[in-house]
């Protein structure tokens, strides 16, 4: 129970007894508490050091009334805490410009010790967000269990041949429950966890089936920002899947080959009537799409529309 204030179990006994009796001496807490006097003796020794008893001439030990005792304790240990965060800044900026940030902040992990450290830190630090692609072979777990902060959104693509795997659809079907967003798309990339739009975990090589030869860690701001873009393109291409009494199904895709070879066209200057022409289509069928992908994007223009297509990737600049 007081282990977190640096107390150990038989401290804490000697201290409970303490607080039992009031007063006692180490010969007394021995006996009582079935232990050797010279562990009692310092268990008794390490409550004064802490100010949780005092001792007088006679070797008898007094109790401080624990919140007095322990409420000075616990404010040492926050005023300790609050310093250590403080500095919390200041060593993370040694750390991003020392010997261990190696050219363009891009980290070879080599071991199964340092991936699985790293993969630890960056799910459940995630603040805000978690963004996935899952390609066979699979390497790293990603329990679902293990995903259970609701202030943080998760959005996951799956290559369709990941479907093939036995434990793939139970995932899918948890991750969903559980109200992440999850698609399919024909193929993906690569694979790599991007938390925060901060740092992206991928493997070395594309379809490497171990930890080994190993796994790259970025956290470099331009290259974040590129594997986001990619992720947000891969996105809006899948489809959506859903959980329903049948099971999981495929939704509409988002965003399709003929958007984004749209959008590309109205990017250019395009009139809505050539755009039409080169898609071998009506210009109204190309006003509804624009319309269906402005809603798509929670977007009011087409300007808007044609800024989020260029800020999400989706559409080369």
């Amino acid at each position: 129970m007081l282990n977190g204030l640096g107390i150990s179990e038989q401290e804490e006994a000697v201290y409970v007894e303490l607080l039992r009796r009031r007063q006692a001496t180490a010969g007394d807490a021995a006996k009582v508490l079935d232990m050797p006097i010279p562990v009692a003796t310092a268990a008794l020794a390490r409550l004064v050091a802490l100010g949780l008893a005092t001792q007088d001439h006679s070797g008898m030990h007094v109790v401080v009334p624990p919140d007095i005792g322990l409420g000075t304790l616990i404010a040492q240990r926050q005023a300790a805490l609050q310093q250590v965060q403080g500095a919390l800044a200041d060593l993370a900026e040694v750390y991003r410009t020392g010997a261990a940030a190696t050219a363009g902040e891009v980290e070879v992990l080599t071991t199964p010790e340092q991936v699985t450290t790293w993969l630890n830190i960056m799910e459940r630090g995630a603040k805000r967000e978690v963004l996935n692609l899952f390609r066979l072979p699979y390497v790293l777990d990603v329990d679902p269990d293990d995903s259970t902060n609701a202030q943080v959104s998760y959005r996951y693509v799956y290559e369709r041949a990941a479907l093939d795997h036995p434990r793939t659809p139970a995932g899918i079907g948890k991750f969903l429950k559980r109200g992440f967003g999850v698609r399919i798309a024909p193929e993906l990339p690569g694979k790599m966890i991007i938390v925060d739009r901060e740092a992206v975990l991928l493997p070395t090589l594309p379809d490497q089936t171990s930890v080994h030869p190993g796994f790259l860690l970025v956290r470099g701001q331009a290259l974040v920002h590129m594997l986001v873009a990619l992720f947000e393109r891969v996105w809006q291409a899948a489809t959506p899947l859903q959980l329903t009494a049948a099971g999981i199904t495929e939704g509409v895709p988002a965003w399709d080959d003929v958007d984004v070879t749209l959008m590309t066209y109205l990017l250019s200057g395009m009139p809505d009537k050539m755009v039409a022409s080169r898609l071998g289509t009506s210009e109204r069928t190309v006003q509804r799409r624009i319309r269906r992908l402005m809603k798509l994007a929670g977007t009011h223009s087409r300007m808007q529309l044609a800024w989020y297509a260029a800020q999400s990737g989706m559409i080369p600049m």
